[in-house]
């Protein structure tokens, strides 16, 4: 079974509405910004740009404007507008904020380059700014380049080391490089730091497994479970790892948790088909092979010739 670590993914660092609530503007310019601030909270993102665009109108040079409207046209999912907005809020006055916020943009557009090159000015304006580190490394992992990424994420942790996304993230590219006493000891201190943090608990698990240390690795991969019953991935690594314990039995409860979840998984019912064999459940374990095959997992009928339908002694895994 293969199945990469989990990252955290960048949400949209934006600039606190209410600090916008009060500038030197006209009453009824400031009626407008407060009105397309309260559509947007409401989320209502097409009357919050309407009323963004009245305001600039009024007030055609007032770079917030632009970017509170830039914000609205993200949400849905009109980025084409929104890079034109932020543009023209750089313009008018470049803030780290606007090519932070440009930079996500391109990010959701999957144009990485201009992305980065945005993240790079951003903190050459504000090079304290640990969030915009973090979210250069995470558009750096997705071009390949780890090395860089890594970096970036130890520059976020220098500037803020309480953040536990951080260290998930970091931990996550120590592990792709095979660097795997670092990758636990980051998954470690975000666990430290957020002793819920589902996505460390279930790193950290994996990491273990692939460590072949399976008893550590199901306690990780429990305590994931714990924080997020629906994680199908954490069980499939639980009941490998107790298939490596030799607890077939508790792998199989495992698996019959994941059918649960996705009734056409035909991998977990083939792998439940395992179990039942190696406990000489005959039945139950033909059964499983029968409902892997009809779902797509075509390795089964082999298993089925070889085992269900001849007098042979069970194969184990």
């Amino acid at each position: 079974m293969k199945s990469k670590l989990k990252k955290y993914f960048i949400s949209y660092y934006l600039i606190p509405f209410m600090g916008f609530l009060i500038f030197s503007c006209s009453a009824s310019q400031l009626t407008y910004h407060e009105l397309g601030i309260k559509n947007y909270n409401e989320e209502k993102y097409r009357s919050a740009i309407q009323y963004f665009t009245r305001a600039i109108w009024e007030d055609p040079v007032n770079p917030q404007l632009y970017l509170l409207r830039a914000n609205a046209y993200t949400k849905i999912g009109e980025y084409t507008d929104a890079i034109d907005d932020y543009s023209m809020a750089i313009g008018l006055n470049p803030e780290a904020e606007y090519y932070q916020n440009r930079g996500l943009t391109y990010l959701s557009m999957d144009d990485y380059e201009k992305a980065i090159n945005d993240f790079n000015s951003a903190i050459q304006l504000d090079p304290s700014n640990a969030v915009i580190y973090f979210n250069r490394g995470y558009t750096k992992t997705l071009t390949g380049e780890l090395t860089a990424a890594i970096n970036d994420y130890s520059k976020a942790i220098e500037i803020d080391s309480t953040n536990a996304k951080y260290y998930v993230n970091r931990g996550d590219l120590y592990s792709e490089l095979a660097e795997h006493e670092n990758s636990i000891n980051d998954f470690s201190a975000a666990i430290n730091l957020n002793p819920d943090d589902e996505l460390a608990y279930f790193n950290r698990g994996k990491e273990y497994f692939l460590f072949g240390d399976f008893k550590n690795a199901i306690n990780d991969l429990t305590s994931a479970i714990n924080l997020n019953p629906e994680n199908i991935d954490a069980y499939f690594f639980r009941s490998e790892s107790k298939v490596n314990l030799g607890n077939y039995l508790g792998a199989a409860a495992d698996y019959t948790k994941i059918i649960k979840l996705d009734p056409k998984n035909g991998y977990a019912y083939y792998n439940r088909g395992i179990c039942y064999a190696n406990l000489d459940l005959k039945k139950n374990a033909c059964e499983d092979f029968n409902r892997a095959g009809e779902l797509g997992f075509f390795r089964a009928y082999e298993i089925i010739r070889e085992y269900c339908n001849k007098n042979k002694k069970k194969k184990k895994r």
